[in-house]
């Protein structure tokens, strides 16, 4: 297994999906207080809160919820970025190294000190496990997928984090125009993904003329530790993106001539 070193620490690239983790999992997205997830550890003990979540008690719980989401945020970067560039929106990152999560807190603790990132937070999950319980119906604008496990053995394929049956849940948690980003700097496992979401018929492809001015496209294809890595070794990224689109009609039933019985 490929390691990252960061300073003295030692983190594993990937983690299996299928372990069983220590981690406490929500029933259901309404049992999520995302406030705290917002705000820093001197923000909750006082009363300066964050802009995007002064509203009234009972109210703020319910709107407080994110509606950017990037699945497997590694190391932050392109949750940091974002902050800047959808000021306005909550972005959640989820993770499922602890190590990683680790990381990206005490990043969003220094940004929060120099008066950043306020709409920022990670959390720890098993995305192939959990997912479902953390968003409601078409909560989410935009979810990203940067530089994914590639699981090249074809007995972990199943382990990809886009595949044929996870992306009913991904249509689910994005609302209708909503948008999919993906990038890697696998070339295979891009033609995998690409496939199975050209072949949903809840996703669409938007073309790369549309997407390439895109200030997310663009934080997600530079910003990334992962995308920066690439651009240092001069390898490839292979990006797509596809807007969440409404479900085909149901071709109408052929109606039945009623016959008078003699």
């Amino acid at each position: 297994m490929a390691h990252v070193r960061r300073g003295r620490k030692r983190i594993r690239a990937h983690a299996n999906p299928f372990s069983d983790a220590d981690v406490a999992v929500p029933l259901q997205p309404s049992d999520i207080n995302w406030i705290e997830k917002y705000q820093s550890h001197e923000e909750r003990k006082g009363d300066d809160v964050p802009v995007q979540l002064a509203q009234s008690d009972v109210d703020k719980k319910k709107r407080t919820k994110p509606n950017i989401c990037d699945i497997g945020c590694g190391f932050g970067g392109l949750i940091l970025s974002l902050s800047a560039v959808l000021p306005d929106s909550l972005i959640v990152g989820l993770e499922i190294r602890p190590q990683a999560v680790a990381i990206v807190e005490e990043r969003i603790q220094k940004a929060r000190a120099e008066g950043k990132a306020r709409n920022i937070c990670v959390v720890k999950c098993n995305v192939m496990k959990h997912f479902s319980q953390y968003f409601h119906k078409g909560q989410l604008d935009k979810i990203f997928f940067t530089f994914p496990d590639p699981h090249f053995k074809k007995g972990n394929f199943r382990r990809r984090i886009i595949n044929q049956s996870f992306l009913a849940y991904y249509a689910y948690a994005l609302k209708l125009g909503g948008i999919c980003y993906t990038v890697t700097d696998v070339e295979d496992l891009f033609k995998w993904q690409t496939s199975h979401l050209d072949a949903h018929p809840l996703f669409e492809r938007i073309p790369d003329e549309e997407i390439k001015e895109d200030p997310c496209f663009i934080a997600m294809t530079t910003k990334t530790d992962e995308a920066k890595k690439v651009e240092r070794l001069h390898g490839s990224k292979f990006s797509a993106c596809y807007r969440r689109v409404k479900a085909p009609s149901q071709a109408p039933q052929a109606k039945i001539a009623k016959t008078n019985e003699p």
